[in-house]
């Protein structure tokens, strides 16, 4: 069989594009593909992960608080990991009102084990309603 210049191109470029896309799938280690703390956002959601003890990662998932709405832990972080806090990111000018942002929950893989940590996106004085989001990890921790 014969490669011509183009059908050559045309192969490397479709492997270049496989290989990104797979890249993105799994992280067993807890390490990003940059080098840095896994970030994982909602389409995380219903997955499992597995870290080593020690390994950062963090969970960003996107909402508005100033509609009253915001993510919280549902129940207990679960003693495999540990909470390293929480911050809000907001891409909006300085002064906005009213702009959303990503609320980004940063843990610590602490003890081995399985648990899950599940947060909920919801008005926490409202106390009769379901959430309007859920978001379920199953983290491994080894």
């Amino acid at each position: 069989m014969r490669w011509s210049m183009r059908s050559a191109g045309a192969l490397a470029l479709g492997l270049t594009l496989t290989l990104v896309a797979l890249g993105g799938c799994v992280y067993g280690s807890g390490a990003s593909p940059a080098g840095g703390p896994l970030r994982l956002g909602a389409s995380a959601d219903g997955t499992t992960i597995e870290l080593s003890k020690g390994a950062e990662f963090s969970v960003a998932l996107e909402g508005n608080p100033t509609t009253g709405f915001d993510w919280r832990v549902a129940g207990v972080v679960p003693p495999q990991l540990a909470a390293m806090g929480d911050t809000l990111e907001s891409s909006a000018a300085a002064g906005v009102v009213g702009a959303g942002g990503t609320r980004v929950f940063a843990y610590t893989a602490a003890t081995a084990g399985t648990g899950v940590l599940s947060m909920e996106y919801l008005r926490p004085w409202e106390t009769t309603v379901p959430p309007e989001k859920t978001f379920k990890l199953t983290v491994v921790v080894k």
